[in-house]
């Protein structure tokens, strides 16, 4: 998988092993959807349905991952760090970044659905370039916060907070977010979950992930 830009000081931390894994799986299916979302393949009924299927995966994770930030994390630090004006202006900006990829995601969806006429290559080279540039500004300028700013207690409750959110999406969250993981990188997602769901995820989640074809 394609390691994040977090600095070393941070990249071990608890924390941050979901949102680590995340970053590193959208980095990871930018650069599928650069090599087989061509016009070419769009042609192709079965190859169609193959990168349409890694499209929905993606920008589902994405919307899910945007609106758990938007939603828990950084209001707490917008209220841990008030009287920070740098601190202000890096949540100023993770806002706004998401509010400009979010109308990519349905450029994209526009490019997909007119691949004869749409430019999907300019589409996908902005959605590359403006979500890679977003990632990379928030673990050199935001994830620091979050693992500093936050104290224990009230990440715990930011935590149970995402869990509930997104309790009914962990059967295509987790194979999605291990897939091409090595082993050991692997064995520090699953430790996210309690034994019973590891045993759920090696026998039911990833076979049934592993049946659909993506990109």
């Amino acid at each position: 998988m394609t390691h994040s830009n977090v600095s070393a000081r941070y990249v071990d931390n608890e924390r941050l092993i979901a949102l680590n894994a995340s970053h590193a799986a959208f980095r990871r299916d930018l650069t599928k959807m650069a090599r087989v979302a061509t016009v070419a393949n769009f042609r192709d009924p079965a190859h169609r349905r193959s990168i349409l299927n890694g499209w929905a995966v993606f920008k589902n994770q994405l919307e899910q991952h945007h609106s758990h930030e938007d939603r828990f994390i950084w209001p707490s630090l917008r209220e841990n760090m008030a009287n920070s004006e740098a601190a202000m202006s890096v949540l100023d900006d993770m806002e706004s970044e998401h509010a400009l990829i979010d109308p990519l995601l349905r450029s994209v969806d526009y490019a997909f659905e007119h691949h004869e006429t749409a430019d999907l290559a300019a589409v996908l080279d902005e959605l590359n370039s403006k979500l890679g540039y977003h990632l990379t500004h928030e673990e050199h300028d935001a994830i620091p916060m979050i693992v500093e700013a936050i104290p224990e207690k009230q990440w715990k409750k930011i935590v149970s907070g995402i869990k509930k959110a997104s309790m009914s999406g962990a059967p295509e969250f987790m194979p999605w977010v291990t897939e091409g993981a090595t082993d050991g990188e692997v064995k520090r997602i699953l430790s996210m979950l309690p034994p019973p769901a590891r045993l759920i995820y090696r026998r039911v989640w990833v076979p049934k992930y592993r049946k659909v074809s993506r990109w």
